[in-house]
């Protein structure tokens, strides 16, 4: 990752985002080159990385949904900084954007509610940053005839180590900070966590349902600070929150990067 310095070297602040967008009856979707790193915001050495390994738009992942559908998708996050210049443990959020065809975001109660139903995170899934074509036995992808309301009720909508950010989330758009095992929120070099799993649309769904929810996308964001210099995390995160307000953090195309 190219990074971006500025005068104040002594924040450090990275962001990555990937999108794609979800056709319900339609031949309706993209994604961005290698599922990963467009729109990158970067200041001082901290690198993250954001990857889906086992999200395929090649193979059609996303297009034509239907009652029952079933697919892996892993929006993993991972400290990839080099540790030339030492430890550099951070502080990471990821977000969710419901947005519709168009790219606005989805305003429509009841189709919000309804989307919310299609992401889960399953703890048996094996996939990783770097590992492609992860699995699971818990949310099978492909699963014949697909999942029930009642059986998805077992599985969270994300990982259990990100707590959602009642503050800084919205309707249409959910904010999730990593708190990790130990909860202090450390994620040091070279460890990545995965916010969820599997896109899943309900059996129980019929005509109605899918036709509120229609074509939607899910952009998927992370971001980081370090966390060295800050007391806690919320200090951290109001930091970053107002270079980002400032447009003190540069944004980098990376789409067209391998």
């Amino acid at each position: 990752m190219k990074i971006s310095r500025k005068k104040r070297n002594i924040l450090f602040a990275g962001a990555i985002s990937c999108a794609m967008l979800f056709g319900i009856g339609n031949t309706m979707a993209y994604f961005t080159e290698n599922s990963v790193q467009t729109n990158v915001f970067t200041t001082g050495d901290l690198d993250i990385g954001l990857k889906e390994t086992s999200w395929d738009p090649e193979e059609k992942d996303g297009k034509n949904m239907y009652p029952g559908y079933t697919v892996y998708k892993n929006p993993t996050v991972k400290n990839i900084t080099s540790g030339k210049n030492g430890d550099e443990p951070c502080y990471v959020r990821m977000s969710i954007d419901i947005l519709d065809s168009q790219g606005a975001p989805v305003a429509d109660s009841q189709a919000l509610n309804l989307i919310y139903k299609t992401i889960y995170f399953d703890k048996t899934f094996n996939g990783s940053y770097d590992k492609k074509d992860g699995t699971g036995t818990g949310l099978i992808q492909d699963h014949i005839p697909g999942y029930n309301l009642a059986q998805l009720a077992a599985y969270p909508m994300v990982n259990p180590l990100w707590v959602k950010d009642t503050t800084r989330s919205t309707a249409s758009r959910l904010v999730f900070n990593y708190m990790g095992e130990k909860g202090n929120g450390i994620f040091n070099i070279g460890e990545e966590s995965t916010l969820f799993t599997n896109i899943v649309i309900p059996t129980d769904w019929n005509q109605t349902e899918m036709q509120k929810v229609g074509n939607y996308q899910l952009k998927v964001t992370a971001q980081a600070i370090q966390s060295k210099g800050f007391a806690t995390q919320s200090e951290a995160y109001r930091m970053l929150d107002e270079e980002i307000k400032g447009g003190t953090l540069q944004e980098v195309d990376r789409s067209n990067e391998n």
